[in-house]
């Protein structure tokens, strides 16, 4: 999905999930795992107990992708995390929003709350400077589920093949059952 903004006044044509800094000036990959998949854990963490439950995969786990930066005029290494699919024990939607602006506020500064299309609901979180989303969807009295991704970042360097995990990245994936 894309859409055109105005990026600076050039109207670069930019993805939707794609942050406003130039890719240098991005989060990178690496610090995106170090930094705030811990925190995504810990609120994920805190729904499953919100709901009495347990979390579920619903795909396989995490992965990286590299990608071109085309929009700053030159190609560049970019990466993205596609966070695993999971779901789990139904959480009232006020709780999930409640939880959602204590844990992850300093993380996705943008939070939206969907309309609800028969019964189902979805919160978004968002960071529009980095990129990258966490998306939490209400069935009503079911189930709860969530994903997340990055959005294009950069390397720092510190892992030698940005496409692999970081050293003791936290366990945020769910083995399949």
């Amino acid at each position: 999905l894309e859409h055109s903004l105005s990026a600076g006044g050039l109207g670069l044509k930019m993805s939707y999930w794609d942050g406003e800094l130039p890719l240098a000036q991005r989060q990178s990959i690496e610090a995106f795992q170090r930094d705030y998949e811990p925190v995504i854990l810990e609120f994920r963490n805190r729904l499953a107990e919100a709901g009495g439950g347990r979390w579920v995969a619903r795909d396989f786990g995490a992965s990286i992708s590299r990608w071109d930066d085309d929009f700053s005029g030159s190609s560049q290494d970019a990466w993205e995390l596609v966070g695993q699919s999971v779901g789990g024990p139904y959480v009232p939607v006020a709780e999930v929003e409640r939880l959602g602006r204590e844990i992850l506020s300093t993380l996705y500064p943008e939070f939206e709350l969907g309309a609800d299309k028969d019964g189902v609901r979805q919160l978004s979180w968002s960071d529009p400077h980095n990129g990258g989303f966490l998306y939490v969807t209400i069935h009503e009295a079911k189930a709860t589920l969530m994903r997340y991704q990055t959005g294009l970042r950069p390397s720092d360097g510190s892992a030698a093949n940005p496409r692999e995990f970081v050293a003791n990245r936290v366990n945020i994936d769910i083995p399949e059952d």
